[in-house]
Formats: structure tokens, C-alpha cells, sequence
């Protein structure tokens, strides 16, 4: 965020807010996690270690996205107790709010996700194709430079991120919310162990 005197006034307000958004996390607990340095915003029984974090707790990552608009894919490997959920929040603020929202919940081998953003939502979507019971692997798109937010929801597993192979794709939602209006991003967990969490550029790309 250097040379501010180079950028465009969109890019100076991204680079002020997303600097602000930074300045508010660094008085809140520390910790590190697939060699992502983050902050707990909420502690609960969450056990943290160099290969998984387990239980139950929220934390916002210290790598902040590139951008308000940004278009990124988040890599999750993951496992989820009867009755519990994982939540991805992305261009969000440091304490995870005005972000985009997707959550995945376990109702028995079946895994639900939703979005929320903007304060509206979306009814729940059924993943087919994964079993909730053990192991989950998905790829995660979010083009926060659309409006709504572009999101698409793969399962890793299978290596293919078409578009038309999307398990989710919230262009096909009638119901799709808003977008996030921050620049970082983070984890909630309620009874879920996360293996993975990478960010990377997205798999799919509008031609």
C-alpha cells in the first residue's frame, strides 16, 4: 500500500480501508495455522495446532484480501460434527462483519451451504455428491467485483472447476445476497476441524 500517489482513487480507498481494517486486529490473541498468521476474534473451546484448528471459535486471517473487489479462491479441507458448521467470511471487516458469508452445515451425510451478505440470504442448498459424514474438500470461488458477489462452490476431489460443474453456482440463485465490503477474511467454527485453508487465485474466470 506504498506509493499511494500512483493509484487510482478506487485503489486509495481500498488500500486506506483495508489498512484500517488491519490497525483494529492487533491488540486480539495470535496464533498461526497452515503458515497463515491469524487473530481469534472468539476463543470458544477452539484447539489450535500447526496442522488443524478443532472445536469451536472464530479468527480472522492477517493477509488481507487484495482488494474490496477482488476476485479469490479459497481451498478448504475440512470435517464437520452432527448438527455443526464451518463458515467462510471474505471481504469482511476485522471483526467479520460486512463480509460475504458462505456456510456449510452438517444434517447427517448431507452438507448444506448458504450466503449471507448485505443483511439478506439465501435458502439452504443441498451439495450433492459429498458425503458430510467424513471428509470434505471443496474449492470455493467469491468475485466480489460483481454484483452480487459471483460464488461457486466445486468439490476438490473431482479436480474439475468448469463452471458447469460447479456443485453451487450463485448466478443460478435468485436469492443471492449482496457483497462484502472489506478487505479481509476469516473462519467460523461450530463443532469442525479444519485440515486446510488456502487462498489462491480463482478457478474460474468470466471469457
Amino acid at each position: 500500500m506504498k506509493h499511494l500517489h500512483a493509484l487510482t482513487a478506487l485503489a486509495l480507498f481500498t488500500a486506506v480501508g483495508c489498512k484500517k481494517d488491519e490497525d483494529k486486529t492487533t491488540d486480539l490473541p495470535q496464533g498461526s495455522f497452515a503458515e497463515q498468521k491469524y487473530y481469534l476474534l472468539e476463543t470458544g473451546d477452539l484447539q489450535q495446532g500447526d496442522d488443524r484448528l478443532q472445536g469451536s471459535g472464530a479468527l480472522v486471517f492477517a493477509s488481507p484480501l487484495n482488494a474490496i473487489q477482488s476476485q479469490d479462491n479459497f481451498a478448504l479441507e475440512f470435517t464437520i460434527a452432527e448438527g455443526g458448521s464451518l463458515s467462510l467470511v471474505t471481504h469482511s471487516d476485522s471483526s467479520l462483519s460486512d463480509g460475504l458469508t458462505v456456510q456449510f452445515e452438517r444434517a447427517g451425510t448431507e452438507l448444506i451451504s448458504s450466503l449471507k451478505a448485505d443483511g439478506a440470504g439465501t435458502g439452504d442448498n443441498v451439495l450433492s455428491g459429498v458425503d458430510a459424514s467424513g471428509p470434505i474438500s471443496l474449492a470455493v470461488d467469491v468475485h466480489n467485483n460483481e454484483t452480487p458477489a459471483h460464488v461457486l462452490i466445486w468439490n476438490a476431489v473431482n479436480g474439475s472447476y468448469e463452471e458447469n460443474e460447479a456443485l453451487y453456482n450463485s448466478e443460478d440463485d435468485a436469492d443471492a445476497p449482496g457483497v462484502g465490503k472489506g478487505t479481509l477474511w476469516g473462519l467460523v467454527l461450530r463443532n469442525a476441524t479444519v485440515k486446510k485453508v488456502e487462498r489462491g487465485e480463482p478457478k474460474f474466470t468470466e471469457e
